[in-house]
């Protein structure tokens, strides 16, 4: 029985304020399945939640191809015209060596030299279809680890970053195998809509969130919630909601609906660190926006982040930081 991919919408009515964002999920023989629902299913949870509508449009040089699980799928031609702020993801496929001098895939790659993209994304093996493309010319970037020698063939050793959950260059992210679409995806999400979107859908999905791309740290939005306390998860949601706030162990614990002692081991065992340490973490990160996005200074910013004063603010900042808040601007 044949699977209908083509064009997947998840109901929800888009509102005035709510950019719709087509997103052309390129499909090709014996492609990964979990590269593809992975992702897509997090685009799906953010149409529920965020301020961004994705329409997701499943085509390939093919009309009918089978899937890693031997499922036929139905899928939609690639289109001739584009929108402008389309984004596309090219998904992985089976096998320890992919083959790219077949006349579907010459196909594919000369589909995707004539149409731009406002993001191209990639998942597994999808990078070496993008690089043979001419998508990753001086590009940084990477793929599954069982296949960054083909990558770097096509392109040089020094663009090709092993051992990376994805990286971005631009407009352009790629990621490892598998899984690792799902952290892109959830990555792309908190771009486009926010964290506290991301973070919700992670938890919807109850996935495992891990480090990604370059940065040192993830947003202390998705870090210390891959735990199933939905009390504690409760008490984060409301932190989250106003970090700046003057919270008190008192308050923090009756929205638990538990005693002081009680709240604090429950909270650093379900999430690694104490009540103050995440909302000094929620405050740095909140500060960190206002440093790269406003003109305010710095006592300006510590002030209307709950610090109590610059001091303070450096002081935490450095713990958490290699280098000072000058450096966000």
């Amino acid at each position: 029985m044949a699977e209908s991919a083509g064009t997947f919408d998840t109901g929800v009515i888009p509102n005035a304020d709510t950019e719709t964002i087509p997103i052309y999920i390129v499909l090709l023989p014996e492609l990964l399945m979990l590269d593809v629902v992975g992702p897509a299913e997090v685009f799906a949870y953010a149409n529920r939640y965020g301020k961004a509508h994705f329409t997701l449009h499943f085509v390939g040089p093919q009309t009918s191809l089978k899937n890693s699980l031997g499922m036929k799928l139905s899928v939609d031609p690639l289109p001739t015209i584009v929108e402008p702020n389309a984004w596309l993801l090219v998904t992985g496929m089976v096998g320890n060596e992919i083959k790219l001098d077949t006349p579907v895939m010459q196909k594919v790659c000369g589909w995707l030299a004539q149409h731009q993209f406002a993001k191209v994304i990639s998942v597994c093996a999808g990078a070496l279809v993008l690089a043979k493309a001419g998508l990753l010319n001086n590009k940084k970037c990477t793929t599954h680890f069982m296949h960054c020698n083909e990558l770097s063939a096509l392109l040089t050793a020094k663009q090709v970053l092993e051992n990376r959950l994805f990286v971005q260059d631009d407009n352009v992210y790629t990621s490892a195998g598998v899984s690792a679409g799902i952290d892109l995806a959830l990555h792309l999400v908190q771009q486009q809509i926010g964290p506290q979107v991301s973070a919700k859908i992670a938890r919807q999905m109850v996935l495992f969130i891990r480090r990604g791309m370059q940065d040192p740290s993830l947003s202390p939005y998705l870090e210390h919630r891959n735990h199933l306390q939905q009390r504690i998860h409760r008490i984060q949601d409301k932190i989250q909601q106003d970090p700046a706030k003057s919270w008190s162990v008192d308050e923090l614990a009756d929205l638990g609906h538990c005693s002081k002692r009680h709240f604090a081991r429950l909270f650093k065992d379900s999430t690694g660190i104490t009540s103050k340490e995440y909302i000094y973490k929620l405050r740095l990160s909140l500060a960190q926006q206002l440093l790269q996005h406003s003109p305010l200074q710095v006592e300006e910013i510590a002030q209307r982040c709950g610090f109590e004063d610059s001091r303070q603010f450096r002081r935490l900042w450095a713990r958490y930081h290699n280098s000072p808040p000058s450096s966000y601007r």
